[in-house]
């Protein structure tokens, strides 16, 4: 008895200990996102509209940077220069390079996923292989790609038997950079959403398949008329995120057109247009007043594919 009672009071000594451990680390991780997130959120909104040289006090501006940032877009709508209407160039060339990349990057990373989802002799390893460029820090890529999109690189010889005359100077021609940044963030991110489209074709029960082959569903029908149904809530979290991601894409940019955006700011976004107005120009408050703006983008976009097209998604 007496044992008993000494187990008894050990354990809920240390189911204690685990609570208080386990309140710890949550408390760490909470402390953190209010700091960086909710309260970086709250203080942009605040700064949006002061103006601020990180040194001296702030003043009071009201809506003068959503009004710089407005005169931005309407001159670059009217035929600017890129040089004087950045924030636009960014906008511009990031919804292109959205509409490039969030498409195909899904197509490619579903058709992987259903390829590694056969039973291949060998195809565990061509599981990590697609894997792989998910797990290599982006900036890394970029520069490796810089050097395969050089004019005598290897993408070009690479094209000079597929398609002969035909190499570009891939980042000092304006009509290429943007394709290039493209190019590498699908080669990049397609392997990370392969892995979460392969969890979702493994969760799908056999006896549904088995079901649509006694009813006469050959391999093509099954595929579009049950696996693609069936990963309806997987492919909006894919397409969401990649809009996320695409749309505040900075790294790659920043390493292969240059703080510039390249030649012809081709290559400019507007994460880096609010990084350079904060910490080139020293205007934290437009910087704020455009980070809004491309918040209220993603915000719109995801939620209106979410509604449009997500069905019993929540």
């Amino acid at each position: 008895m007496l044992k008993f009672k000494f187990f008894s009071s050990f354990t809920e000594k240390a189911s204690v200990r685990e609570a208080l451990g386990a309140l710890f680390l949550i408390s760490v991780a909470v402390a953190f996102n209010l700091i960086f997130g909710y309260f970086s959120a709250f203080f942009a909104v605040y700064l949006s509209f002061f103006e601020w040289d990180y040194i001296g006090p702030m003043k009071f501006a009201g809506l003068k940077n959503y009004e710089i940032m407005l005169n931005d877009l309407l001159r670059g709508i009217g035929g600017a220069s890129y040089l004087i209407t950045p924030f636009y160039t960014g906008l511009k060339n990031i919804l292109i390079y959205t509409a490039i990349v969030v498409p195909i990057q899904t197509f490619l990373a579903l058709a992987l996923a259903a390829l590694a989802n056969q039973k291949i002799k060998g195809i565990q390893f061509f599981k990590v292989s697609y894997f792989l460029p998910a797990t290599t820090c982006p900036v890394i890529i970029s520069l490796i790609f810089i050097w395969l999109f050089m004019k005598r690189g290897f993408i070009n010889y690479a094209l000079s038997f597929v398609a002969p005359g035909f190499q570009p100077d891939w980042l000092n021609n304006r009509n290429y950079v943007l394709l290039a940044m493209a190019i590498v963030a699908i080669w990049g991110t397609s392997g990370h959403f392969f892995v979460s489209f392969l969890a979702a074709l493994q969760a799908i029960p056999r006896e549904i398949y088995e079901a649509a082959m006694l009813d006469g569903a050959g391999p093509i029908r099954r595929f579009f008329y049950v696996t693609i149904p069936m990963l309806k809530p997987m492919i909006t979290y894919v397409v969401v995120m990649g809009l996320i991601g695409a749309l505040q894409m900075f790294d790659l940019a920043w390493v292969m057109a240059g703080s510039g955006g390249g030649p012809g700011g081709s290559g400019y976004t507007i994460a880096m247009d609010i990084y350079n107005e904060a910490f080139t120009r020293l205007r934290p408050g437009v910087a704020a007043a455009k980070s809004l703006f491309l918040f209220a983008i993603i915000f719109t976009t995801t939620y209106i594919y979410q509604k449009k097209y997500g069905g019993g998604v929540r």
